[in-house]
């Protein structure tokens, strides 16, 4: 995780600067989800007016992300009723007393409705769990994990632990899904990346799990990209392609000192840098 924390310390202190670290991994399991989890404890809470605030500043019919006591919900802003203290959404009411936070959403494709999932120990040891409420109604969303999708959302299902207590991987990432009400992650398959090309212009890193995403390596333009490589596969063209992706492009730098990333034992790096 410590990867994604320190990666995410790049953009702000070398502008103009697309920081790439390759790591070379025994076998490919969680270390997409665990680098990922890694910078999103390194994002900063975002910081939300009032509800109240909130809904005077918004016309009817405004997309609106709430988060109350029990839910989160993406729905349609329809109001306010002052007499009964009751703020209106497409889809029902809510006590304005039972509503943590709201913001606007640039758009919504249909109403979508979740439990509010409550931190759990590494969250509360990483610090969001102060700010739980203003990153479940806000969250960055500029981070995307690029792999076979299968395994990646298999390792999201996964939990983490700290001591004796567990907490969903999920918690953390946010990933996007038809049904969430809020993300934070974008998922995208490997297999047919060149249909997203090019990616959305607000991610601030990507995450390429495995040889066949690594190879979009030079069409990604985010500030930050962290490569996985698995060993355990025999292909080693793409560790190839990165090494000479560097030699033509890029600038190295020492992951250890430049990026303050120690890799653990079994663990290869290999950073550089290249102009955005």
């Amino acid at each position: 995780m410590m990867l994604g924390s320190r990666a995410a310390r790049w953009p702000k202190s070398h502008p103009g600067q697309q920081l790439i670290i390759t790591v070379s991994v025994p076998a490919r399991g969680f270390a997409a989800a665990l680098i990922g989890c890694g910078w999103m404890m390194a994002s900063a809470a975002p910081e939300l007016p009032p509800v109240q605030e909130v809904a005077a500043s918004l016309p009817a019919g405004t997309p609106v992300r709430v988060v109350t006591n029990s839910k989160i919900i993406a729905e349609q802003f329809r109001g306010v009723d002052i007499a009964r203290g009751r703020l209106i959404l497409s889809g029902g009411s809510w006590q304005l007393d039972k509503v943590r936070a709201m913001t606007a959403l640039p758009g919504l494709d249909e109403p979508r409705r979740q439990p509010l999932p409550e931190p759990g120990a590494i969250s509360q040891w990483a610090g969001l769990a102060a700010d739980w409420t203003a990153r479940l109604c806000r969250p960055q969303a500029d981070l995307a994990l690029i792999g076979t999708l299968k395994w990646l959302r298999e390792d999201i299902g996964g939990f983490l632990a700290r001591g004796d207590e567990l907490e969903p991987v999920a918690n953390i990432l946010l990933p996007e899904d038809p049904h969430a009400a809020s993300w934070s992650t974008a998922l995208y398959g490997a297999a047919h990346l060149e249909n997203e090309l090019p990616l959305r212009k607000d991610l601030q890193a990507v995450v390429l799990d495995g040889g066949a995403a690594t190879k979009y390596l030079p069409a990604i333009e985010t500030p930050v990209v962290l490569a996985v490589l698995d060993r355990s596969v025999s292909d080693e063209s793409a560790a190839e392609m990165v090494v000479q992706y560097m030699n033509n492009r890029g600038e190295s730098l020492s992951v250890e000192h430049d990026v303050r990333w120690a890799s653990p034992r079994g663990i290869e790096a290999l950073g550089f840098w290249v102009p955005l």
